[in-house]
């Protein structure tokens, strides 16, 4: 059996279980592979411009007998509509290739489509316009300053400009690719979830909190934990934005949404991906079942049949990349996640995220050890300590939002 690997986000935990089951793994990404992943791995280079017709060559020349996609890096993600087209044939030839359909697809990598199909679909969104031009952008203002300005098909935090006033405006008018969406800015607290949907079921990891919204736009320099509640109002919308997508528009895989809950309660969504992403580590700590674990599996046939439990809180840490955090007391885990081939973020931010998995009965022990830490290890002591108490009650009150 020879499965090739379209991306190298996580590899590290793709490539052992397919291993066991084994298989013949190919990774093919945007880096060198070879040394990272081991001289019985088939590594290869994913064309950043891939068509149609090369990931049919791709396929063709490595014999693929599943394909699972895996995008991660910046331009990956864009590749998933070129997956849903390949897909049809791919599997029609006896081969397996697990993707997203073309209509989620395209929900996934066009933020103006997904805007587009919110309105129709009743999904609760920021106000916003699509803009095709620059005048149009401009007249977009009066739904109200600050606003994000987001290019139809950025990915993981680009292009995107958080807007505060006219003058700022017309400079982001001049330097955006057109069309745009342009989306007012909610407050509140930005929250994530993961998702996979199989055949039958789609299962949900717990919520997390990403902490509150603000002008960077990056929630993964916050600190972050899972599980967290959601306001009754906020989790009954989302469940049902979740079934309606998985409905109508069958997700086949990972995927994600990012949320805002306003102070009122009110949910708004902010992004929908076709993939796995920074909560992946939350995820895993949390409920004990590694989300790109489930990704391999479901690849080779089993699926998941119920959404995984937390048992644990789960919070991270941006952490600098020269820092390494003390042992926490006994009963508390703490794994760092450091940039890799495979996971190349922390390489170039200059932080990494560790992630501190915290009992319920252990909860007063992990406050005094965050509380403890030196300013250049933890300098928001106080918020990663209001994140565990988050983590805590949302552990002892519990949440499904799926069966």
């Amino acid at each position: 059996m020879r499965v090739v690997v379209l991306g190298e986000f996580r590899a590290d935990r793709l490539v052992p279980p397919l291993r066991r089951a084994g298989a013949d793994v190919v990774v093919l990404g945007f880096a060198e592979l070879e040394t990272f992943l081991g001289p019985d791995i088939v590594c290869g280079i994913l064309p950043a411009d891939l068509t149609d017709g090369g990931l049919r060559s791709i396929l063709d020349h490595y014999d693929a007998d599943i394909a699972i996609p895996n995008p991660g890096l910046i331009g990956q993600e864009r590749m998933l509509p070129v997956y849903a087209r390949v897909a049809r044939g791919h599997n029609a030839a006896g081969r397996h290739f697990p993707v997203h359909s073309p209509e989620f697809a395209a929900l996934a990598t066009d933020k103006v489509e997904l805007h587009r199909t919110a309105g129709r679909r009743g999904w609760p969104v920021p106000a916003g316009a699509v803009c095709e031009e620059p005048s149009r952008l401009l007249d977009a203002s009066v739904l109200g300053l600050p606003a994000l300005v987001k290019e139809a098909r950025s990915e993981s935090h680009a292009g995107r400009y958080y807007v505060t006033d006219e003058e700022d405006l017309q400079r982001v008018a001049r330097a955006v690719a057109y069309p745009v969406l342009f989306q007012q800015a909610v407050s509140g607290q930005e929250f994530g979830v993961e998702l996979f949907s199989g055949p039958t079921h789609t299962t949900a990891w717990p919520v997390a909190s990403l902490g509150p919204l603000d002008s960077g736009c990056n929630p993964g320099r916050r600190i972050r934990v899972a599980p967290a509640t959601l306001p009754d109002r906020a989790s009954s919308a989302l469940g049902m934005a979740i079934r309606d997508i998985a409905a109508a528009y069958r997700p086949a895989g990972p995927w994600q949404i990012d949320f805002a809950v306003s102070p009122l309660g009110q949910l708004h969504l902010i992004e929908v991906n076709g993939r796995f992403g920074g909560m992946s580590n939350m995820s895993w700590a949390s409920t004990d079942v590694d989300p790109h674990a489930v990704h391999v599996a479901a690849a080779l046939g089993s699926f998941p049949r119920r959404s995984p439990l937390a048992k644990c809180v789960a919070l991270e840490l941006p952490v600098a990349n020269e820092i390494s955090l003390p042992a926490p007391p006994a009963g508390i885990g703490l794994k760092a996640f450091r940039g890799n081939p495979a996971n190349r973020g922390p390489c170039t931010s200059g932080f990494h995220r560790a992630v501190l998995r915290v009992p319920e009965e252990r909860a007063q022990a992990a406050r005094s050890w965050l509380l403890a830490l030196p300013d250049d290890a933890l300098r928001e002591k106080t918020t990663a300590a209001a994140q565990l108490a988050v983590g805590i009650s949302s552990l002892t009150r519990g949440q499904s939002l799926l069966p």
